[in-house]
C-alpha cells in the first residue's frame, strides 16, 4: 500500500510492499507488479541515509535512479526456482514499471528539487516521489 493525499492505494494484484529491499527478489521480477514492489522497497531503503547500498548518495538527487538499481541487481542470483529475464528485458520491465508509477501519480520524472544536480543522462531512467506520496 502507498498513501497518496492521505488515501491508501493498492499497487497491482497482491503487490504487498516489502519493508526491506531484496536484490534477489528484484532480480527475479517478471511482471510490472513485482518490479514496482521492488522499486518501492528500493525507494524506502534509499530514504534511510544509512542504507546498506548507499542508495541515497548514489541516486544523484532522485528517489529512484534506475541505473543504480540495475547495477545492484544485475549480478545477483535470482530466487530459487525463478527463471530470470535476460538483462535487456529486465531493463525494459523496470522502465515500464516506473512509467506506470508515473501514470498512477506516485512518481514524477526528474530530480527531487529544481536545485538538484540532475544527471543529464537520466532521461527516462530517474524519478522522484511526488510530494503528496508516502511510502
Amino acid at each position: 500500500m502507498v498513501k497518496v493525499k492521505g488515501e491508501m492505494i493498492t499497487m497491482g494484484v497482491n503487490a504487498s510492499i516489502a519493508t526491506v529491499f531484496d536484490e534477489r527478489e528484484a532480480r527475479s521480477a517478471t511482471t510490472t507488479q513485482e518490479a514496482q514492489k521492488a522499486m518501492i522497497a528500493f525507494i524506502k531503503e534509499g530514504l534511510d541515509p544509512h542504507s546498506r547500498h548507499s542508495i541515497a548518495e548514489r541516486s544523484k538527487g532522485y528517489d529512484l535512479y534506475l541505473p543504480w538499481l540495475m547495477e545492484i541487481i544485475e549480478y545477483v542470483a535470482p530466487l530459487e526456482g525463478k527463471d530470470p529475464l535476460p538483462i535487456p528485458k529486465l531493463h525494459r520491465l523496470y522502465m515500464d514499471a516506473a512509467w506506470d508509477m508515473v501514470m498512477q501519480g506516485l512518481l514524477r520524472p526528474g530530480p527531487k528539487s529544481m536545485a538538484g544536480g540532475a544527471d543529464p543522462n537520466a532521461y527516462g531512467r530517474a524519478y522522484s516521489l511526488r510530494d503528496d506520496v508516502e511510502i
